[in-house]
């Protein structure tokens, strides 16, 4: 930019005549002689100095131009400078006339180089606009990085407090079923318990009122009645389950829909995608056309305008159209660039989206694939449970059978033996009691195993519906990678025919320029028209002579254009072969040796290209640089992949080994199922004699189990471990992409300011050949090459900076779902929390409750025996002693208030100890309506229990 702000003052300048050589670099010699006014050449103010002064004339613009690129002691200079030196000599005295004219015309053309200036000023200003814009979208750029960092951080530890929260919500629903189905026991416990106080309290009325008759009849009706109520009750059970096994497949087969619809929606939104990527690519395709026919327009517009240019010399008026129609052009060509550029910037988004696609996709597949892993481990383990517990319950079908077969030997006992004495009463309820725990106990087998081949079947649903999702999505990746690499090789299809059309744009202006010499040399060949008179004569003899001399400086200079031209020539040759050179030489030298030492060598031969040649080797060793950068990426890129592909292998191959395992272990559980038959046959009658203890200790432990904390305390470490190392683990592969990131974007902006420098120094380049004109067009064209680079740069920066804000709402609108749902997985958690505590307190209490009926119901057996005595015989006597324990419990109650008062941490423990105070109360109250029948044996069982 500095080297045309030069270029223009020179040009707003002119030096003042007499100054010798120095006077050859005035204005005028800028434009080419056929397009300067008549005479505007032979423009120099007479001096006193002889031969210096000589130097300012009519030679001027042939040793302006030589000056303006080769050394005054050039020998090529020294034999114009003579030549011109005799000329100016011998015209001086006949010049002095039409000095006033060419001062005139000297005007004018100051005026014309002061308008250009302006303009060209204009230009930079504007440059120097975009540039700051650029700066400023590239600050804002670094900055929606660093945001979108941070939410992406963010969102992962959402992710990862959302995964968290789900498994914990999972473990604390299995405990709740758990539970549940404690509780469910408990409950089936308690209804026996109290049937057998009931029978027990039914055995006591009819020892005492000795209606042996009556006590018959309605022991019949309550066995009668209690046999419907199991009956009904069974029947409500199948119920239920039927009810919530129905309610279980409704779901499933909705989630199994929704699932199908959210693929067909995905299916229909990846080919609508692609029906939009090839109409952009059609329209790419007719945008390019369009630009082709725009580029011969503009081309044959130019040749127009080049005719126009030597057909009005001295008319400014028509100079200026003709340099608006060329501006207008231009702006038409730029508009279409920039419509192509922004097309492409488009497609390379495009390509970009699919990127992202696939990324997430492959990502889904890894997600899919660890799923289907644990749904088969899931598969196997119920299967094998399967197979255990069909066994189990073809046993317990044979023994319900015995059972039942036995039952009914026992209720026909029963009947026969229930006129007899009280104590046979006693033994024919317990084995009615019996019965009906057993009856109990096969229901909840057949329940057991109806849920367990629910559970099969709907895990091999399941299994089905991951397989053909994984298969849905492998071909839709498939499609996406075809797509994605006709898209790369469109790009570079596109790069290709631009740089291609670029090469052919610059030959034809060089075949261009070479017709205009061949047309001023023709147009200067035709004569002119012969005066008659002798003044006319004397003019035409003169213009005669001042063609012939002009003549010969064109050739001079002609000559000179085409040295110049060869010298070019052999220093992009030079160039060529010393690029060549670097590159041959790059793998086994020092890139800093072999730069000094080309220096060294271009400094013998030619001191002028030194900075371009530094230039160049600057611009080779960043795209070295970024070339390395590229081909480790991919580098990387394809380590991935064979790492994801032998991870996939390795899965599979685990996979298979596993389900090899599976069906080893099924035909050894086969064989040991058979064993267990043979075993089970002798051991049904002694677990037939010790079933009900098992039961009761099975409770106690499950209770002990409920209220002791350090139960799954393993499991939740293990898990917090793993939760830790996978944070570590994707806090690593952050660093890492954003290393790279910033890698590449060092690069990205490496290679810019190359472009520009490389850009400056070609305009000072083609400043410094010696064509005036020339130079001026194309340090034009290259600035306005610049500002369509810049604005093109500014509108991708915009667009850069659109989408990463639409990126960060993305991210944004992500990370308040992500912590929407984590609330309410923590409102979840805690409700889920809150009923396990309810649950637990509830089986707290049932199982005091039960064991305080139990405890009751033995002292009614006592007290019906005989065997128990009660220590305090006198109604006041016991009723005093019961006072002071109701005010004793009464006084703990209090205590036990104020201390959850103040320290509520205490206060599941205070619960479970108030919760013993209830089942107390529960029993007192029990006792005391039993007690209406026995007198002071009610009263003594009362006071057993407090």
């Amino acid at each position: 930019m500095v080297a045309e702000e030069g270029v223009a003052e020179a040009a707003e300048a002119p030096a003042p005549a007499g100054e010798g050589e120095d006077g050859m670099q005035e204005g005028p010699a800028y434009l080419p002689e056929e397009d300067r006014p008549p005479g505007e050449a032979l423009d120099a103010e007479p001096s006193s100095s002889g031969g210096g002064g000589g130097r300012g004339a009519a030679g001027a613009p042939l040793l302006t131009e030589q000056a303006a690129a080769m050394d005054p002691d050039h020998p090529l200079l020294e034999r114009a400078q003579r030549l011109l030196k005799d000329q100016l000599e011998a015209k001086r005295a006949q010049l002095h006339g039409e000095l006033k004219e060419k001062r005139n015309a000297l005007k004018r053309a100051q005026q014309q180089r002061e308008a250009v200036g302006v303009e060209l000023y204009g230009f930079q200003q504007t440059l120097a606009k975009l540039q700051l814009a650029l700066a400023k979208a590239q600050e804002g750029l670094a900055e929606t990085s660093e945001a979108r960092q941070q939410i992406e951080a963010d969102v992962a530890a959402a992710q990862a407090l959302l995964e968290e929260q789900l498994g914990v919500a999972k473990q604390e629903r299995a405990a709740v079923e758990r539970s549940q189905r404690e509780l469910d026991r408990l409950g089936e416990t308690l209804k026996q318990v109290k049937s057998e106080i009931a029978v027990t309290k039914r055995a006591a009325h009819a020892a005492e009122e000795a209606v042996q008759r009556l006590e018959k009849e309605k022991q019949r009706q309550d066995f009668l009645i209690d046999g419907l109520q199991g009956t009904l009750r069974s029947l409500q059970q199948q119920l239920s389950q039927h009810a919530a096994q129905l309610d279980a497949q409704r779901r499933e087969t909705r989630a199994a829909r929704e699932t199908l619809a959210e693929a067909e929606a995905d299916m229909e939104g990846v080919a609508f995608e692609k029906k939009q990527l090839l109409a952009q690519w059609k329209s790419s395709l007719n945008a390019i056309q369009r630009r082709d026919e725009a580029l011969a327009a503009i081309e044959e517009a130019m040749r127009q305008q080049r005719e126009q240019e030597r057909a009005i010399d001295t008319e400014a008026a028509g100079f200026k159209r003709d340099i608006e129609r060329q501006q207008i052009a231009n702006e038409q060509l730029d508009a279409i660039a920039r419509k192509a550029e922004a097309e492409a910037d488009a497609v390379s988004r495009q390509v970009a989206t699919f990127v992202e696609r696939q990324e997430r996709v492959s990502e889904e597949i890894d997600k899919l694939a660890a799923s289907l892993g644990e749904t088969e481990e899931r598969l196997r383990r119920a299967g094998v449970e399967g197979r255990a517990l069909s066994h189990e319950a073809a046993a317990v079908d044979r023994a319900a059978q015995r059972a039942a077969v036995e039952a009914r030997e026992v209720e026909v006992e029963s009947l026969r033996a229930l006129s007899g004495a009280t104590t046979a009463e006693k033994s024919s309820a317990k084995t009615a009691a019996d019965i009906q725990a057993l009856r109990a106990a096969c229901d909840e087998e057949e329940l057991r195993i109806a849920s367990i081949q629910n559970e099969l079947a709907k895990l091999q649903v399941d299994v089905l519906n991951t397989e053909a999702h994984n298969g849905r999505l492998a071909e839709a990746l498939a499609l996406l990678e075809a797509e994605l690499k006709d898209k790369e090789a469109a790009v570079a299809r596109y790069e290709l025919d631009l740089k291609r059309r670029g090469d052919e744009i610059e030959r034809r202006t060089r075949d261009i320029d070479a017709l205009n010499r061949k047309y001023e040399k023709v147009v200067a060949a035709r004569p002119e028209a012969v005066s008659a008179g002798p003044l006319e004569a004397a003019i035409a003899s003169l213009g005669r002579e001042i063609d012939s001399k002009g003549a010969e400086g064109r050739e001079l200079q002609r000559r000179w254009l085409n040295k110049q031209t060869e010298l070019v020539a052999l220093q992009a040759e030079n160039g060529r072969l010393q690029e060549l050179l670097q590159r041959r030489k790059a793998e086994v030298t020092v890139l800093t040796q072999k730069r000094a030492r080309l220096e060294r060598q271009l400094e013998r031969q030619e001191r002028e290209a030194k900075s371009l040649r530094a230039a160049g080797d600057r611009l080779q060793t960043e795209l070295a640089r970024v070339d390395g950068l590229i081909g480790r990426h991919e580098g990387l890129k394809a380590v991935l992949r064979e790492e994801q592909t032998q991870l996939e292998g390795r899965a599979m191959a685990e996979l298979r080994g596993m389900e090899e395992d599976a069906a080893r272990l099924g035909s050894s559980i086969d064989e040991g199922a058979a064993n267990k038959q043979q075993l089970v046959a002798d051991l049904i009658e002694v677990e037939r004699q010790i079933m009900l203890w098992e039961r009761k200790i099975q409770l106690e432990r499950e209770m002990q189990e409920v209220l002791d904390p350090t139960v799954g305390e393993g499991v939740v470490a293990s898990m917090g471990r793993e939760v830790r190392r996978m944070e570590l683990r994707l806090a690593e592969l952050l660093r890492l992409q954003e290393a790279l990131m910033q890698e590449l974007e060092r690069t990205l902006s490496k290679h810019e300011i190359i472009g520009m420098k490389k850009a400056a120094q070609a305009s000072v380049r083609a400043k410094a050949s010696g064509a005036a004109e020339a130079t001026a067009k194309r340090s034009m064209n290259d600035l306005k090459r610049m500002l369509r680079d810049a604005e093109r740069e500014a509108s991708a920066a915009e667009a850069r900076l659109r989408e990463l804000g639409q990126r960060a709402a993305d991210a944004e609108g992500g990370r308040e779902a992500a912590g929407a749902a984590c609330g309410e997985l923590r409102a979840r958690a805690e409700a889920l929390r809150e009923r396990i505590a309810a649950a637990a307190l509830e089986r707290h209490e049932a199982l005091l409750a039960t064991a305080a009926q139990q405890r009751l119901a033995r002292r009614y057996e006592e007290i019906a025996s005989g065997r128990y005595r009660p220590a305090a015989s006198d109604p006041a006597q016991l009723e005093a002693e019961v006072a002071r324990a109701e005010e004793r419990r009464g006084r703990v109650v209090a205590a036990l208030g104020a201390l959850r008062a103040e320290r509520p941490q205490l206060a599941a423990e205070v619960d479970r100890v108030l919760a013993h105070d209830r089942a107390v109360a529960a029993a007192l109250q029990g006792g005391g309506g039993g007690g209406g029948l026995g007198g002071s044996s009610s009263g003594g069982g009362g006071g057993g229990s407090s």
